[in-house]
């Protein structure tokens, strides 16, 4: 019996489907398959009821499931004790992205992590806020950036910065949002965040709350740039500040003034690896860059 087949069988047992398993342990369907069967044969009996609605766990799968993870958080625990006891840190953490590196200031962090732990390795992965956190709790990411409210019982983060989102609109339609309303800007067709996003999340909310139904979506984008090429064609779209305003100043679109949205960035982890020296340590150099420029945004003196 290996930890990478507990791993197996308790991401199994959490999707209920083979094929979510497979996705979030980046793993064929076939091997992760086999790592099931070889330990069901190591165990002699069935851990899961195979159905048409997907893998059901039996009496005893459910027994050891909870066996299982305390066999995983008690290796884990072990691997973060010796890692503390080392005199310098050493390993490679998994990071990622929901937005572009420029923004969520990467260079930076690869810079100060070089310089401060010259045995750290950082693997960036770009992702979205969705992903980002599905694969954190499938151990396939250490922690990333992410829009939207996620910390709860098994997922902690620190918060990083309210990110203003700004409604935008082509150059053609200037004269046309200058007195529109809400009312009004859901009348017309709109470039929609996909499914989850975050940002779309919170329109959405906003939307319901304030009883103006739901923008017609012609078009769906998963990021900014293509949002913003989508509204100068003709759409209506929601866009973070930094991107609204720098293409506002090359001229492509304009700004809606009659109102904003707001979403949070944080950072994430795994609750049960908050005392991780690896964790502690990436967390701790982006709060020192995200703090650092939130000081200096409130003075006006951010050039990022």
């Amino acid at each position: 019996m290996e930890l990478y087949q507990l791993r197996t069988f308790t991401t199994v047992a959490q999707t209920g489907h083979l094929t979510r398993a497979a996705e979030q342990l980046a793993i064929s369907q076939s091997a992760l398959s086999a790592q099931i069967k070889a330990l069901e044969e190591e165990f002699g009996m069935p851990l899961f009821v195979r159905t048409a609605k997907g893998m059901v766990l039996t009496s005893a799968g459910k027994d050891l499931l909870a066996r299982a993870k305390k066999v995983l958080a008690a290796s884990d625990q072990l691997l973060h004790r010796a890692r503390t006891l080392q005199d310098e840190l050493v390993g490679t953490v998994r990071v990622g992205l929901n937005e572009d590196s420029k923004y969520l200031r990467i260079a930076r962090l690869c810079n100060l992590a070089s310089g401060k732990y010259a045995r750290l390795n950082l693997d960036i992965v770009n992702s979205s806020s969705q992903v980002i956190v599905k694969d954190i709790l499938a151990g396939t990411l250490d922690c990333g950036f992410v829009f939207g409210e996620y910390s709860g019982s098994v997922v902690s983060g620190v918060f990083l910065c309210t990110q203003p989102i700004l409604i935008t609109a082509p150059i053609a339609w200037k004269e046309k949002i200058s007195r529109a309303t809400w009312h009004d800007l859901l009348k017309l067709p709109w470039a929609w965040q996909s499914l989850n996003c975050p940002c779309r999340t919170k329109a959405e909310e906003f939307f319901k709350e304030n009883n103006l139904g739901i923008p017609r979506a012609l078009f769906t984008a998963d990021q900014d740039e293509t949002i913003l090429a989508i509204v100068e064609s003709g759409a209506i779209g929601i866009v973070k500040e930094p991107d609204a305003i720098a293409a506002e100043r090359q001229g492509k679109i304009v700004i809606w003034q009659g109102g904003s949205l707001e979403v949070d960035l944080s950072f994430v982890y795994k609750k049960d690896r908050e005392n991780d020296p690896l964790i502690q340590a990436i967390v701790d150099l982006v709060q020192q860059i995200w703090l650092v420029d939130v000081a200096d945004a409130s003075e006006g003196t951010n050039d990022d």
